[in-house]
């Protein structure tokens, strides 16, 4: 690979605008799928700063530990680009803020009040994730055994079906049923827990140095990786053929855009390799959020439901 493209790709990843650009995907296809309207379009923006935010200070805050590997090693050396991704995307989240104040906190010249909770309460499970909440416990959730698998899952999930949906007046809620929610909320579930103990499995060495107690901990990368592959496949296809069901997709192509994801999280468990670049590491496997965003974004607006 050519250096000048190899330095482009790290400046993407470990910039965090990769991580950033997969939420958007994600968060975009629910848009295609649930048929929501331009007006609360400001929302792919602002989930696309809030991701550049929070994973930019969760690795800037890292460089400061003893931790090291390709990642942090880039980060500190490029610190002001990192410094300035945060400024710069902490700024844009005010101003976006600001500007659809709003379309985000009122309804008919009162304040929605569950908009004001979810802006709230998803921002702090976020920074969570990765920081102490309270005085009183120095870990984040990421440290706390199950709960870095789900708390991510969780809060990627939320964010990206769900939350867009909870920011609807109640008079556009008329183009979709709650069991197509929850099926959506699933479906993208699973498939980020799927993926996320692949990167648990990536992370062993690290983790089990913290005592932090993953799934590839306590089972082993090995067996993680030997019953997860059938695990995961299982769900994830379980998952898509509910989802063509409950949205009743029947062309070919919904098909193949809800099959492919499933196949390809079986290919990245049965041929595993440990991360020698983690850049290249994210680009495969994150990858696969944006992949799967596009292959059914394409079916839904080119083909028939």
């Amino acid at each position: 690979m050519p250096p000048v493209i190899k330095r482009i790709l790290f400046f993407l990843v470990y910039t965090n605008l990769f991580i950033a650009a997969c939420a958007m995907a994600l968060a975009y296809e629910t848009f295609v799928l649930l048929q929501l309207p331009d007006s609360i379009n400001w929302y792919l923006l602002l989930l696309f700063l809030c991701t550049l935010f929070v994973y930019s200070l969760h690795y800037f805050v890292k460089t400061k530990k003893a931790a090291s590997d390709t990642r942090l090693q880039w980060c500190r050396r490029n610190k002001r680009p990192l410094v300035l991704t945060i400024i710069t995307s902490a700024l844009l989240i005010a101003g976006g803020v600001i500007v659809h104040f709003e379309a985000i906190f009122k309804i008919d010249d009162r304040f929605n009040y569950s908009n004001i909770v979810w802006f709230f309460l998803v921002p702090l499970i976020a920074l969570g994730y990765s920081h102490p909440l309270t005085p009183w416990n120095k870990k984040g959730l990421r440290q706390t055994g199950w709960f870095k698998l789900l708390s991510l899952s969780l809060t990627w999930s939320f964010t990206t079906t769900l939350l867009p949906v909870l920011m609807l007046l109640p008079d556009q809620w008329d183009g979709f049923s709650k069991p197509q929610l929850i099926i959506l909320f699933l479906h993208r579930f699973f498939f980020i827990a799927s993926l996320s103990v692949l990167f648990n499995v990536n992370d062993y060495e690290e983790d089990k140095a913290d005592g932090v107690k993953t799934i590839a901990v306590l089972l082993g990368p090995e067996r993680t990786l030997r019953q997860g592959k059938w695990l995961t496949l299982l769900l994830n296809l379980a998952m898509a053929i509910l989802l063509l069901y409950t949205f009743q997709l029947r062309h070919p192509s919904s098909y193949i855009a809800v099959l492919i994801p499933a196949g390809l999280l079986y290919y990245f468990y049965d041929r595993f390799t440990p991360a020698k670049e983690e850049a290249f590491f994210v680009l495969r496997h994150d990858g696969l959020m944006i992949v799967k965003a596009l292959l059914l974004i394409f079916a839904l607006l080119f083909f028939s439901i």
